[in-house]
């Protein structure tokens, strides 16, 4: 009887020494999420998957999956065992807690035997990046004007009126520009009389979007003026899709491609360049790829390409009010929208001024 007890147990031990020399062969690991872009506080959903591809059994795995801080789980764990050429696929929800481009970082699987003497780790890359885009809100609510002056908002007031097409005359009324004033029928009505322009076919506008907060960029960076920033862009470029004005979108943000240049894309209209704007806005840092400075000088040299330029910027530092104002006088209608109303005095009239509502940090509204 003894003997068979011996027998038993030194088949017991070379059997697990025998499926634990084999478990972690052929096994496979991978994962992957049901989309690449999720707006914050989506589902995403997470789907793991373990092959055992040989005839031996797996006696114990444990997987440990690791994600990025900014989403709502940091570690997922889970232990298996797995039959021979069995697939096992499981589903895990987890969410973005704020914007950026953040990562399924890694794997680890635990391989143990089943007596519990020995276990050996293999390590899973994955970077499988998820793009958290920024708050969607609509823009009414996080802009007022600077001035108070500008009468009810609408971005189709940003788009300026084409003086090569006249649409009638009307009375003039002391705001408009006495340029415009129509001298023959003034003379014939006997009161003053102004061309009344419509706007052209080809109306657009250029988004630009600063992230330099501070000089130098990389010096204590407002980083709640940046993201502010970044969620009014979202907000410009949605008003302007609904109202189906077309829109080019530049930005002094790093771009790993593209030379490392930043961001040019010139107007145009379409769903699906919102999409790829919205995409960017969600993978932007707070690096800078040149100064707002550099980046109007660039701009300038492309200024007929579009009717309206649109200023997007944490703060109008000190060394942007000469620049702006040689920019906004060359040009035409000049928008800046800011989300911490700094210097804003010292911008020329000409300039139409937003400020945003303190809806993230701690700007003065």
């Amino acid at each position: 009887m003894l003997w068979i007890f011996i027998g038993i147990l030194l088949l017991t031990f070379i059997l697990n020494e025998v499926l634990f020399h084999y478990s972690g062969k052929k096994l496979v690991y991978h994962t992957s999420a049901d989309k690449k872009v999720y707006e914050i506080g989506e589902e995403i959903l997470l789907s793991p998957v373990v092959e055992n591809r040989k005839f031996i059994s797996v006696p114990f795995l444990r997987v440990d999956e690791y994600y990025n801080k900014a989403l709502s789980v940091e570690v997922n764990s889970y232990s298996l065992f797995l039959l021979p050429f069995q697939r096992v696929k499981r589903t895990y929800h987890v969410h973005g807690r704020k914007r950026g481009l953040w990562y399924i970082e890694e794997a680890s699987m635990k391989i143990g035997d089943f007596l519990g003497f020995h276990q050996i780790y293999k390590e899973v890359p994955l970077k499988i990046p998820v793009i958290i885009l920024p708050e969607k809100r609509p823009l009414k609510e996080i802009i007022l004007p600077y001035a108070g002056l500008y009468g009810p908002f609408s971005v189709k007031r940003w788009i300026i009126d084409d003086p090569l097409m006249i649409r009638g005359i009307r009375e003039y009324t002391g705001s408009e520009s006495q340029r415009h004033i129509h001298w023959p029928s003034s003379l014939k009505h006997d009161r003053l009389m102004v061309k009344q322009f419509d706007f052209t076919a080809e109306k657009s506008a250029l988004l630009y979007l600063n992230l330099e907060s501070t000089k130098p960029f990389w010096k204590d960076p407002d980083k709640d003026a940046v993201e502010e920033a970044i969620v009014l862009t979202r907000s410009v470029m949605e008003e302007l899709t609904k109202e189906r004005i077309p829109y080019g979108f530049s930005s002094n943000g790093y771009n790993q491609t593209g030379r490392k240049r930043g961001y040019y894309f010139p107007p145009g209209l379409s769903k699906e360049n919102l999409n790829k704007y919205n995409e960017i806005l969600g993978k932007l840092s707070s690096v800078i790829s040149m100064t707002l400075e550099d980046g109007l000088k660039a701009l300038s040299r492309n200024r007929n390409a579009y009717q309206t330029f649109i200023l997007i910027t944490p703060k109008i530092l000190p060394e942007y009010i000469r620049p702006l104002k040689e920019f906004s006088r060359s040009f035409g209608k000049t928008v800046v929208i800011v989300s911490d109303p700094v210097n804003l005095e010292k911008l020329p009239r000409s300039i139409e001024i937003y400020k945003g509502v303190n809806f993230i940090g701690n700007a003065d509204s």
